[in-house]
C-alpha cells in the first residue's frame, strides 16, 4: 500500500483555526483515499455573537498613539476609506489643511506623519503609489 503524503488522510484528523481537532472522515474518488468534510466543518465558528470591543478599543489606541483628538478622527476616517477631499468638505475646510495636518507645515511642526508610525508607513506608501501612477 502506498503511503499518503497528506495527514489529514492519514490520521483522519485536522485542525480547526483555533486549534481544535476534529475528525474527519475519508472517501474514495478516482481510486484514491479524499478528506471528506461536512458542511458545519467548512462554517466559520464563531465563539459569541458579540464583537470584542475590549481587543477593537487596544487596537485603535495602538493605531492612533500619539495623536490629537482632531487628528485620530482624521486618520481613523483616512483608515476607513474616506478621501481627503471629502474629509475636507465634511470638515469645512480646505484639501491643503487636512494634507498639513498629515504632514506638517513648513514651519517645522510636525504633523501625523511624525507622530505616529502608522501615518508614517500609510504616508510613504500613498506617496509611492501615486509617483508610479
Amino acid at each position: 500500500m502506498e503511503l499518503e503524503a497528506n495527514e489529514t488522510l492519514l490520521f483522519h484528523y485536522c485542525r480547526t483555526l483555533d486549534g481544535k481537532l476534529l475528525p474527519v472522515d475519508v472517501a474514495r474518488r478516482n481510486g484514491r483515499l479524499v478528506p471528506r468534510f461536512s458542511p458545519k466543518d467548512l462554517e466559520p465558528q464563531c465563539t459569541s455573537g458579540e464583537p470584542d470591543t475590549q481587543e477593537l478599543d487596544e487596537l485603535i489606541a495602538e493605531v492612533t498613539q500619539g495623536l490629537t483628538t482632531t487628528e485620530r478622527r482624521t486618520w481613523l476616517k483616512l483608515v476607513d476609506g474616506v478621501s481627503i477631499l471629502d474629509l475636507a468638505a465634511e470638515e469645512g475646510v480646505s484639501r491643503a489643511a487636512i494634507y498639513e495636518r498629515i504632514r506638517g507645515n513648513s514651519k517645522g511642526q510636525g504633523g501625523m506623519v511624525t507622530k505616529n508610525p502608522y501615518v508614517a508607513i500609510w504616508w510613504r506608501l500613498r506617496q509611492t503609489r501615486e509617483n508610479l501612477q
